[in-house]
């Protein structure tokens, strides 16, 4: 097996297009933006026709503005400016944000995300690398990578929608399927409907740029993309470019 990862597959940069190739095998469906870099793993010629293109994606991103376990694990260095406008600049200067590592099925259990994410560490400029993923998902692997964990508990306003869906009848295996639970919202009784409404106002309200969002079944689909909750916040800070 490591014969074949060194032999015959390479680490190239790649483009939005690899990624939407392998986009359905992650749990999260929305668009990411705004992408700063993508790498895939791939055959290397003269093989490449005669394997899946990309078999591995890496996703970069500009980082999220605000996330709690960020100051404590900074020590409160992003918090240092004066103003929101200076805090945001320094926050993307220092900051890049992993958004996607996806691997095709068929090719789990070879090291490849592992391998990939050191990899592209390697060829990083900024200061600090960060992720939010569930806690029981790849976490492991940006620990086994050399990132340090800190727990980010659901805030009671995630808690509260995730209960309401449930208590219409929903289960947490069919929060999967965005075409099961928009049937099941379009179906409610109006006392129930008028309720699940209001909770699912007052949780888009919480994601600005999709406050105001129409029903139907995008919206369904945004909302459950944001399930589950990452509850695992990883940061990676750079050897060859200190904080």
């Amino acid at each position: 097996m490591i014969d074949f990862v060194a032999n015959c597959l390479e680490i190239i940069p790649g483009k939005l297009a690899d990624y939407k190739r392998l986009a359905e095998y992650h749990y999260r469906t929305e668009p990411i933006r705004p992408v700063t870099q993508i790498y895939k793993i791939n055959m290397k010629p003269p093989h490449t026709k005669s394997m899946p293109d990309p078999i591995a994606v890496i996703v970069y991103r500009m980082p999220i503005p605000e996330i709690r376990p960020r100051t404590t694990a900074t020590k409160g260095y992003f918090h240092e400016p004066k103003t929101l406008s200076a805090r945001l600049k320094l926050v993307n200067q220092k900051i890049q944000y992993i958004a996607r590592l996806i691997v095709d099925p068929r090719f789990h259990k070879m090291g490849l995300a592992t391998w990939l994410l050191e990899d592209t560490l390697e060829r990083q400029q900024v200061p600090i690398i960060e992720t939010l993923t569930p806690i029981d998902w790849t976490n492991k692997i940006f620990q086994k990578a050399g990132f340090k964990l800190y727990h980010t508990p659901a805030p009671p306003w995630y808690r509260r929608f995730e209960n309401a869906l449930l208590s219409i009848g929903l289960t947490e295996d069919s929060l999967t399927s965005p075409l099961h639970v928009h049937f099941r919202l379009e179906h409610l009784q109006p006392k129930n409907a008028d309720r699940i409404e209001h909770e699912i106002k007052v949780f888009i309200h919480h994601y600005r740029h999709r406050d105001g969002m129409p029903p139907g079944i995008e919206r369904t689909k945004f909302m459950l993309s944001k399930l589950p909750y990452p509850e695992a916040y990883l940061i990676w800070f750079n050897p060859r470019n200190p904080l």
